[in-house]
């Protein structure tokens, strides 16, 4: 169901042409000067939980000039997160017409209270957790950033919702917390980051990972070159996104990000991610770093 918030809905006729309708002023936009949006979501791995399902009750979209366009799911929309990693992804909104221009925000409707509903909830090993998402049932999570629809051509949006900064468990509440840690590529232009990690740097004397488990160990990417890498939620270097490194087939410690714009970055690595807590201020050692560039269309290693 198309809304917008001064009354416009819009239709697709089956004759592939699209009316805007105004309340009283009857203006018709025709299927030419409209062109195709399609969002999908995926998602950065943490390590211990196997499974979260948020439920989707609709996107926004903001044009830079006219009204809010609202996207309701009828019924709502159920993903888990954990299936959509190394690449992987699922269509939120999959092609829609919409007038062309430049956009401002897009704004993701989730249900997701402490309601005893279990409409969002996490398994971990302690049992199956109700999600609260702040905001996320009333005002929606709005993400500022900006795109451009181009007359009868597609534009492809990934949202990449990241566990390790996203999910955390607040002193005092009956269920988990999933932050709003949302990072938005324009697939107009992207590129892929991965490597390795040596054994000797997860054997290190300071780390608090567990090998048997393969957990604790990950690569943190920062925008930019950054010096020092810090933690998640830090108030100078708080890294974009992070990927979880473990051990191949092989025996080879190995991570890869999926869906980085073109740019520069900072990769840092660390054997202590299981004690980085997105509600507090942790000190968390990053013995290795190295900046990198994304280009279109190109993967780049960056090995450790």
């Amino acid at each position: 169901m198309i809304t917008q918030m001064n009354r416009l809905r819009v239709w697709i006729s089956a004759a592939l042409f699209l009316v805007l309708t105004a309340c009283g002023g009857g203006e018709e936009v025709p299927v030419e000067q409209t062109g195709i949006i399609n969002i999908a979501i995926t998602d950065a791995t943490i390590d211990e939980v196997t499974e979260v399902n948020v439920q989707f009750a609709g996107v926004t979209l903001k044009p830079q000039s006219g009204d809010e366009i609202e996207v309701l799911f009828d019924p709502p929309k159920d993903f888990d997160l954990l299936t959509l990693s190394g690449g992987m992804t699922a269509e939120l909104l999959p092609d829609t017409r919409v007038p062309v221009g430049t956009y401002n925000w897009i704004r993701l409707a989730v249900n997701a209270e402490f309601d005893n509903i279990f409409d969002s909830y996490a398994m971990v090993p302690q049992g199956r957790f109700e999600l609260r998402v702040p905001s996320g049932s009333q005002s929606g999570l709005k993400l500022v950033s900006g795109f451009t629809v181009t007359q009868n051509q597609s534009t492809n949006i990934v949202i990449d919702w990241d566990l390790r900064k996203a999910l955390s468990d607040p002193v005092g509440q009956p269920g988990l917390q999933l932050r709003p840690a949302l990072r938005v590529t324009n697939l107009a232009a992207y590129g892929t980051l991965n490597g390795t990690v040596a054994e000797a740097l997860v054997n290190d004397g300071s780390c608090t990972n567990n090998l048997a488990m393969d957990t604790g160990n990950a690569v943190y990417v920062y925008a930019g070159v950054v010096d020092p890498p810090g933690d998640i939620g830090d108030r100078t270097n708080d890294p974009l996104t992070t990927a979880t490194v473990s051990q191949s087939e092989s025996g080879t410690y190995v991570y890869e990000v999926n869906f980085l714009s073109v740019g520069e970055y900072t990769a840092a690595f660390t054997c202590q991610a299981d004690d980085d807590d997105p509600e507090t201020d942790n000190d968390i050692e990053f013995p290795v770093s190295q900046a990198f560039s994304i280009e279109d269309g190109a993967t780049t290693v960056v090995d450790f």
